[in-house]
């Protein structure tokens, strides 16, 4: 690595201390990853709450260490390793003394004061210099009640403690590029918020849930769902509360797998399109409803995470137009674009080189830009082979699950399926322009340029990535993997060439014939009579 004593931004950061909510997110984990080895922070504040009846201290512990009750399932899997073990080896191996310097703290982003007691928050008010605020629902469908909690009351209470905190010299809040998905082209800067976020949330506390969830359509219309809707105006309660705190906003589009760092092709979970790609890999999802040539906008994990390091050093600087808020928009569309057909075509390179060694059928499944044709896919190929299965596993007296991970698997897809259908063009002249003051050492070790991405060698490592980190399969499996995968090729090919044959067979039977006799019978009569009938309407037109 790069001597941090010629980086400015390594250097903003030594013997800092850090609060981060998030932390034991997706982006989260990444970001306290990468502070860890390549920023010489004092301490690391992890907002965390308990769960499942394991305390804050021991989550952090199975966070670097995993010890619990799945590890000899995972052994098996993974030789004891889970993503999150695996996500700091290379900080382990290198210096591991730096674990010590993360502290995780007992609070709750959904509770007043968050959860926080009173010595704790007194510590943070007192130590804290520098904010990470990632902690979101990004469910689609959830809740209006629980979409307002987490996303704008969350992002509320988190300004309140920053307010008091004495030390504070920046503070960067973790929002979407789709925050203004109704417009098909977004800058860098505050939109009119849709509505007062003051009123929403006092409809949150007056209404109960079966009118609050009646009136969620018409309230978040144009925008899809709940989560594009909050996190909107979670921005506007930032900069209304926040007042004169050093803020900066940082606008990822979907993020995807890590490209570069710290492992390529790192994944921890099955959101948005590792879903599909791993779907697509196990041969589960088979149709894609999508508008054919559009561009799509992933965004690598480690390239937000870098932006993010990197504000927080350019807003302590001051680098930023006196009484605004400066935001990044951290997407590819603009400079590396993605379209749909070229992604189907890098899915397909990238899910056969490397395939899953434990899919259920050949990944064979096609884009339909008709929905009532991707429906009737979906229900021929997922929902009645589904039935089938819970059938027989009913028969053989085992649990049937099938249907139920199918319909999980229907609700996903559909979630995506407003971002599937449409373009936009998301500016980041701002995110270009912040790269452009960065010192080449700064460059290397916080990059977040994205002219260098290749997509169909991206493609390649997610996928390599989804088999490791989610499917816990070695990458040595690959040539064995190949030859199940040329089997049930042809036994796919042969279950096609079967279905075919009984149509033909049912289209050309004694009752088909029949039927046909009747169709083509009755069309003839009624063309014969159509001269008649045309005749008919003339004379009645003149007689009236």
């Amino acid at each position: 690595m790069t001597d941090i004593g010629v980086s400015e931004v390594t250097d903003f950061y030594r013997n800092k201390t850090v609060f981060i909510t998030g932390g034991t997110g997706f982006m989260g984990k990444v970001l306290v990853e990468k502070l860890l080895r390549a920023c010489p922070v004092r301490r690391i504040y992890l907002l965390m709450r308990p769960k499942r009846g394991v305390d804050v201290n021991q989550r952090l512990h199975d966070m670097f260490n995993y010890k619990g009750p799945l590890e000899a399932s995972l052994s098996s899997l993974s030789g004891g390793r889970t993503n999150e073990t695996m996500l700091f080896d290379r900080i382990k191996e290198s210096q591991p003394e730096v674990i010590q310097k993360v502290f995780a703290v007992k609070g709750d982003i959904t509770m007043e004061g968050l959860g926080l007691s009173d010595e704790d928050e007194a510590r943070l008010a007192e130590e804290v210099q520098i904010v990470f605020h990632a902690a979101a629902t990004i469910n689609f469908t959830e809740p209006m009640r629980v979409a307002v909690n987490m996303n704008m009351l969350g992002t509320k209470r988190v300004v309140s403690l920053a307010q008091k905190m004495r030390k504070l010299e920046s503070m960067v809040h973790v929002s979407t590029a789709y925050s203004n998905c109704h417009l098909p082209e977004v800058y860098e800067e505050l939109y009119p918020a849709p509505m007062d976020p003051g009123r929403l949330i006092q409809l949150t506390e007056w209404l109960d849930d079966k009118l609050l969830e009646a009136l969620t359509p018409h309230l978040v219309s144009p925008r899809p769902n709940t989560y594009t809707y909050t996190k909107a105006l979670a921005e506007h309660l930032l900069v209304n509360d926040g007042g004169r705190l050093p803020i900066s906003i940082i606008r990822p589009s979907i993020v995807c797998g890590s490209w570069r760092e710290p492992l390529p092709g790192w994944v921890d979970n099955l959101f948005a399109f590792t879903g599909l790609l791993v779907g697509m890999g196990k041969g589960v999802l088979r149709s894609l409803y999508i508008k054919p040539g559009i561009t799509l906008d992933f965004i690598p994990v480690d390239i937000p995470i870098n932006l993010m390091i990197v504000s927080a050093w350019n807003t302590a600087a001051g680098r930023y137009r006196p009484n605004s808020v400066p935001i990044f928009c951290c997407s590819t569309g603009s400079q590396k674009p993605l379209t749909s057909d070229a992604l189907a075509l890098h899915l397909e390179k990238s899910v056969r080189s490397f395939p899953f060694s434990s899919t259920i059928w050949y990944p064979d499944g096609s884009a339909k830009s008709n929905k009532f044709m991707h429906q009737i896919h979906v229900f021929l190929v997922n929902i009645v082979p589904a039935y089938i299965v819970d059938t027989i596993m009913r028969i053989l007296g085992k649990k049937p699950i099938a249907v139920k991970l199918c319909n999980k698997m229907v609700k996903a897809v559909g979630a995506l399926e407003y971002f599937m259908l449409r373009d936009w063009v998301f500016h980041n002249t701002q995110t270009q322009c912040l790269w452009d003051t960065l010192s080449p050492a700064d460059k290397e070790i916080f990059h977040f340029d994205i002219d260098t991405l290749n997509w169909d060698e991206y493609i390649e490592t997610y996928q390599k990535g989804c088999k490791q980190y989610i499917m816990k399969e070695d990458l040595k499996d690959v040539p064995q993997a190949r030859k199940t995968m040329q089997r049930m090729h042809f036994l796919h090919r042969l279950v096609q060439l079967v279905v075919m044959y009984g149509v033909w067979c049912l289209l050309s039977s004694d009752s088909a014939t029949n039927c046909y006799s009747v169709f083509f019978s009755g069309a003839a009569k009624l063309l014969s009579l159509s001269p008649f009938l045309a005749a008919a309407e003339e004379v009645e037109v003149d007689v009236s």
